[in-house]
């Protein structure tokens, strides 16, 4: 089976050598009717994620980096890169690299909303974020740990005659 790859035609083992492909993974790929070099390559490699310049499997990926293969699998097939997504981050609270609240906007968004000063729209586009992270904090969702103290001291506030 002759195959064109790179102008000039070459065996499927031929092509499995130069490219670093397995031959059954090509085999497969020609027999599904791929007939251009370039595109069974492509075609073997579809599965396979580039790490550290070269191919190589989810599961070798994963016992490389000693990370947990199902949360590698959903981050891959989230867009992240191979890198970062082999990448266990032990504390996830507070400020991040995607953050865009820090905690004292928070804790001024939840006071607005407690005193019905602004919506939540107008925070929403105030802040440049989503109208769902500003219902998230108000519903303890988001950011719970550090609203949920205030709220107590802002009930206080309203009726002192719950104050101990």
């Amino acid at each position: 089976m002759k195959i064109e790859y790179q102008g000039e035609m070459i065996s499927i083992y031929k092509l499995a050598k130069l490219s670093g492909c397995a031959l059954t993974s090509l085999y497969r790929a020609y027999h599904l009717g791929i007939r251009s070099g370039d595109e069974l390559v492509a075609e073997a490699r579809k599965h396979l994620v580039e790490y550290n310049g070269e191919f190589i499997t989810t599961r070798k990926l994963c016992s490389l980096t000693q990370s947990d293969y199902r949360k590698v699998k959903r981050r891959l097939n989230a867009g992240v890169t191979a890198d970062n997504a082999t990448l266990d981050r032990i504390d996830r609270r507070g400020a991040t690299k995607a953050a865009k609240l820090s905690p004292s906007e928070v804790l001024n968004i939840y006071v607005w909303l407690f005193r019905k000063e602004k919506t939540q729209g107008v925070i929403a586009t105030e802040f440049d974020i989503h109208p769902s992270t500003v219902s998230d904090i108000w519903r303890h969702k988001r950011w719970g740990w550090l609203t949920a103290p205030l709220r107590y001291e802002l009930e206080l506030t309203l009726d002192p005659d719950k104050a101990v």
